[in-house]
């Protein structure tokens, strides 16, 4: 896929590379929740503190792929200078340091860790006033802000992107096709789905797990804001065309290109 190969592709591998550390954070958990290995459940907070630190790199790394967007429609001048390759890099490598030392200093020094709990079967921070004061804002406010940004920011690329492929068709004599229609509501269905399940992991674990008392209940609120983060590939996947193609190994001899992939696409494109 040529769009990986891009600044768009670049952070699109990282973040991909922080899902699967949260993936497999949850899953060195089974064997506990199999009874096995109690005596490691000590030790999970350096665990917990892990998926922390993914959680906070995934979350910015979505930031960072709409803003990269953002800058080609509204920026474009400054695009090739802010979100080359290099500086994409260097931009990543900030966000990891940033959120390696901020989650290690919040949740391992001040002591508000976050190991496995044998009642809920995943994580659950220290159950302390400070540890609910700090996490409310250091996580559940943080978190939802970014998502709040990203889903805006990519409201705006969209009515932005739409807004030029009509105006180019127009100009053109032409008429919006449904293939092109389509994929402007798949862009707006990805964006409004990522931001969905982000909101909903978050909330589900600050909002409605406090009120639940049945333990399987309290394993899916308490666990939800970690598989989300495997539900955003399928979301990803099920959105983009070029993605499902490279999957099923089969590319269309003749390609079709709209305006609209065009205007929406330049963040994949140029690097």
């Amino acid at each position: 896929m040529t769009s990986m190969s891009s600044s768009f592709g670049t952070i699109t591998k990282y973040q991909t590379i922080c899902n699967s550390m949260m993936c497999c954070c949850f899953l060195s958990f089974v064997p506990l929740q199999l009874g096995a290995y109690k005596s490691y459940i000590p030790n999970t907070h350096w665990v917990g503190t892990t998926a922390m630190i993914s959680d906070e790199i995934s979350y910015m790394c979505h930031l960072m792929i709409a803003l990269n967007r953002f800058f080609n429609l509204y920026l474009s001048g400054f695009y090739e200078l802010v979100f080359t390759i290099r500086n994409t890099k260097r931009i990543i490598i900030v966000i990891w340091i940033v959120s390696i030392i901020g989650c290690t200093i919040l949740y391992e020094f001040v002591g508000c860790l976050y190991p496995y709990n044998e009642h809920t079967w995943s994580l659950q921070f220290l159950d302390t006033p400070m540890c609910d004061h700090l996490t409310w804002f250091s996580d559940f406010m943080l978190n939802i802000s970014f998502a709040m940004v990203t889903v805006t920011i990519n409201c705006l690329t969209a009515f932005k992107a739409m807004r030029s492929s009509r105006m180019l068709v127009n100009a053109a004599g032409l008429q919006i096709s449904k293939q092109q229609k389509q994929r402007e509501m798949n862009f707006i269905r990805q964006t409004f789905f990522q931001g969905l399940t982000v909101a909903t992991g978050q909330i589900s674990y600050y909002v409605l797990a406090p009120h639940v008392s049945n333990q399987i209940a309290l394993f899916l609120l308490t666990s939800l804001w970690g598989f989300v983060h495997s539900f955003e590939g399928g979301i990803i996947i099920l959105s983009n065309k070029e993605m499902r193609s490279a999957f099923k190994k089969c590319p269309k001899k003749s390609r079709t290109t709209s305006v609209f992939i065009t205007t929406t696409s330049l963040a994949k494109n140029h690097c």
